[in-house]
């Protein structure tokens, strides 16, 4: 048989080694460039998480910021309305304590002579006084004989007891 005519002629001819080789280098330069977009991709992870752990402890800190002056807010507003209601009820207070003391005065002499005259025995009545007992619940009299000032008792928060 004749060189030219083999039963192979859909074979085609064989490739040069340069030709492969340099196939096969293209294909290894190709690789390098995707490990080493692999790694750009890696770092460009890492920076964008790093970026984003920023960005969460900056509005961490400014939830925690407006958080906190909401708070004082609030507790400065409750500590001015505390305050305006202990002035109140500090100025229902002593306006009671000053009454009480205004009766107490009104009361005393008469008081004492009472007890005097109950220690001594004496059933006798008592001479009326000059001074008025300011009571709110005894109509005034002007009899001759005077009873003593019914004693008012208050409780803790400055009403009187019934």
């Amino acid at each position: 048989m004749a060189r030219g005519k083999t039963a192979h002629t859909d074979i085609p001819p064989p490739t040069s080694h340069s030709a492969v080789e340099t196939i096969v280098s293209a294909l290894s330069e190709l690789e390098n460039d995707i490990d080493g977009m692999y790694g750009r991709v890696e770092e460009m992870r890492r920076r964008i998480i790093a970026h984003s752990d920023e960005e969460i402890e900056n509005l961490k800190q400014q939830i925690i910021t407006l958080a906190n002056e909401e708070a004082k807010q609030i507790v400065d507003s409750t500590k001015a309305e505390a305050e305006a209601e202990s002035e109140e009820i500090g100025e229902v207070g002593r306006a009671n304590l000053a009454n009480i003391r205004k009766n107490i005065k009104a009361s005393f002499d008469s008081t004492v002579d009472s007890i005097v005259q109950t220690v001594l025995g004496d059933t006798t009545t008592l001479p009326v006084t000059t001074q008025k007992v300011e009571t709110k619940s005894q109509p005034s009299s002007s009899s001759s004989v005077h009873q003593p000032a019914k004693i008012r008792k208050y409780t803790s928060d400055g009403k009187p007891v019934i």
